[in-house]
């Protein structure tokens, strides 16, 4: 810009007239002086004016710039937005953002060198099996090893620490010592390798095996050794042998007694050859152990069970089959020391591990017995069996009470009892031939109903055989104790009251555990309850036509709960299968190869007291059917177990025929014969 200053200004005179001169005063120095001043203050206002306008437009330039958009045109600054100040919060936040960065950061550098082949430590090493085993079952162990590193493994050692239980039978590859270490070649990287251990478990069922393993390494370019642990459990889920013991509960001093195993292997089985170990006591002789004898054609059919005496204690039973064999244990407590007697019988399989014998038990049994030392051996007996036994309601209990004088003089006007401890016997059912007196829950014989009770010499026995049943169950009983305690005991001379009790002179003692009231109903019918009809077809039923009919199970139970419930029944010939099945708990199945019908149920609380179910079955009678009753139910049988008694309950029902016994309806329509 173009700025004027002061000594840039020319005054430039004009000349006038002479007249105008002389018309005009001339100026003096003053005035012109004066004159000056004021042409030099206006040129200043002039200048600063130029220099303003010259800012103002500097200033309107720079606002130009600030507020025109990138198109050049003018912001609206009425609606600018304010931004706020970032403060504290914002920074936190920045921070914990810049943190995630680095993490992620960290995370993808380990990432990058250890798993992409760079960790040492990325060996997987684990041992695989069978979950549950059988006792004395053969199965494998499997040892897996995989390389998942890019490193070579070198020195590679497995190690593995067998459950005592366990018995080794074969691996590959072979051990390099002991059965239980192997010395591995190199592992290349991702590579794998597997060793393989074939044995056995021998032990009690839910006993639990643990296999324990470990793994020695070095990988490459490295010189410390590495190490991985690993584990695996393996439980027992049975031996396959079934054990039932039969024996008193009280033993003589000086006499014979037996204990009577029933022994059999079931469905599936490996144990076949094991031995027996007897607890060593001071007063316990065993004089044998002996197969029971068996008649001439169960022999032939069955191959016996071998028993050789090993030690004093250990007898080896081998040749164990399908069919049940029993095994009698014979022995004689020759003093009464306390007045209870403990067997510990134990069954176990024996095996050599470096040079030391190890017993794999796999069963025991543990009998207490009382001991009584009296001159009259009194043995009490129920449906043939000395022991603990499950009945049912509305069963017969037939008693057998043996008696011998084991003492060296005569025992004379002896009085025998019968306790019988229950409020389930039905007293109006007791059979008795020698007619004994009865009080209350005794019943007692002298010699006025045995007159060999008047004198019994030595040697002398006799027995006392009567019979009473088992009441039926009353909705009533409920939360009443349903069992019956029974023993017998005896004493010498007149009896005015009850006999004193004491161990020599009683017998043993038997307790009848009653089972739930299991029940089942079988019906079936055409006209269901409420006389609608459920079948179709000819009634009665003609030959060649179909008639159908529809069968009715119920359960009904409310003492124990009941375990393995099902219903089973075989369709005679002649008649069908249809199906169209409902039921209220389990399953339904028919086996069309074998005709049977099968409803299984499995468990069944007390608060589930019934059960219902329905299916449908059909005839098509033929011409040899004509003028005949046809059967269509052979009668269908519950079977269950007892939580309480842990006994088999198994109840049948009747026969139904074409007559329809339960269909009230259809008797006036229907009298069974097939036209």
């Amino acid at each position: 810009m173009l700025k004027k200053k002061k000594k840039d200004i020319k005054i430039k005179k004009q000349e006038s007239s002479l007249q105008e001169f002389i018309e005009r005063p001339i100026a003096s120095d003053e005035e012109i002086e004066e004159f000056e001043e004021k042409i030099d203050e206006a040129i200043d206002d002039s200048i600063e004016e130029e220099e303003e306008e010259d800012r103002e437009e500097a200033i309107e330039e720079g606002l130009n710039e600030i507020y025109q958009d990138e198109n050049g045109d003018i912001v609206d600054v009425g609606q600018l937005d304010i931004k706020k100040k970032r403060g504290f919060i914002f920074m936190f936040f920045s921070f914990i953002f810049l943190l995630g960065i680095m993490a992620g950061v960290g995370y993808g550098a380990y990432y990058y060198i250890f798993h992409t082949g760079l960790d040492v430590t990325a060996v997987d090493f684990e041992i695989m099996g069978k979950e549950k085993v059988l006792a004395g079952e053969e199965f494998f162990y499997t040892v897996k090893l995989k390389n998942l590193s890019n490193a070579p493994l070198q020195n590679m050692r497995v190690e593995l620490k067998y459950p005592d239980n366990f018995v080794f039978l074969d691996s590959s590859p072979m051990a390099t010592q002991k059965n239980n270490m192997w010395n591995l070649k190199s592992l290349m990287a991702r590579g794998s390798e597997e060793i393989k251990i074939k044995g056995q478990i021998i032990g009690q069922v839910d006993e639990s095996s643990i296999i324990h393993g470990t793994l020695f390494y070095v990988p490459q370019n490295f010189s410390s050794e590495f190490k991985k642990d690993t584990s695996f459990i393996a439980e027992i889920k049975g031996v396959g042998l079934d054990f039932v013991f039969d024996y008193p509960s009280t033993v003589l001093v000086g006499e014979e007694n037996e204990i009577i195993l029933s022994l059999e292997q079931l469905e599936e089985s490996y144990i076949n050859n094991f031995n027996l170990e007897i607890n060593e006591l001071e007063n316990l002789e065993i004089l044998d152990i002996k197969l029971e004898k068996k008649d001439d054609e169960s022999e032939e059919l069955t191959e016996e069970i071998k028993i050789e005496k090993l030690k004093d204690n250990i007898w080896n039973i081998n040749s164990v089959g399908e069919e049940k064999q029993n095994i009698v244990i014979v022995y004689k407590i020759n003093e009464k020391i306390d007045d209870k007697i403990n067997l510990l019988l134990r069954f176990f399989n024996e095996i050599i591990v470096e040079e030391d014998e190890n017993k794999l038990y796999f069963y025991e049994e543990n009998i207490s017995q009382e001991v009584m030392n009296s001159d009259l051996n009194l043995t009490i007996i129920i449906n043939g069996s000395k022991s603990d036994q499950a009945v049912n309601f509305g069963d017969t209990l037939n008693y057998s009470i043996s008696y011998t004088n084991k003492g060296e003089s005569t025992m004379k006007d002896l009085v025998i009892m019968a306790v019988l401890e229950s409020n389930f016997l039905k007293r109006s059912t007791l059979e008795d031939e020698n007619s004994g007196q009865e009080k209350g829950n005794t019943i007692i014989w002298s010699k006025m109903e045995i007159p060999q009770l008047a004198e019994l010499n030595p040697d002398e026995e006799g027995v006392i055989d009567f019979s009473i049943e088992v009441s039926d169950f009353k909705e009533s009983d409920l939360g009443k104790d349903f069992e019956i305690k029974n023993y017998s005991q005896y004493s010498m001379g007149e009896v005015d009251g009850e006999i004193e009790v004491n161990e020599d002179n009683k017998s043993n003692t038997i307790v009848n555990k009653i089972n739930s009231d299991l029940s089942l109903k079988e019906e079936i019918r055409y006209f269901n309850e409420d006389n609608i009809p459920v079948g179709t077809g000819p009634l009665p039923p003609k030959v060649g036509e179909e008639t159908s009919f529809k069968a009715y199970w119920t359960i009904n139970n409310n003492l124990h709960e009941l375990g393995e419930v099902s219903v089973e029944a075989v369709l005679p010939e002649g008649v069908t299968w249809n199906g169209k099945e409902r039921m209220s708990v389990g399953t339904i199945s028919y086996d069309e190869q074998n005709r049977k019908i099968v409803w299984n149920i499995g468990r069944l609380p007390i608060t589930v007291y019934r059960a219902d179910s329905e299916f449908s079955i059909s005839i098509t009678p033929r011409e040899d059917d004509r003028n005949k009753i046809m059967v269509l139910s052979s009668g269908a049988i519950v079977q269950a177990i007892d939580k309480e008694t842990e006994a088999t309950i198994s109840k049948t029902t009747k026969t139904q025929t074409t007559k329809l016994e339960d269909d009230e309806i259809s008797k006036d329509l229907n009298s069974g014969v097939v036209e």
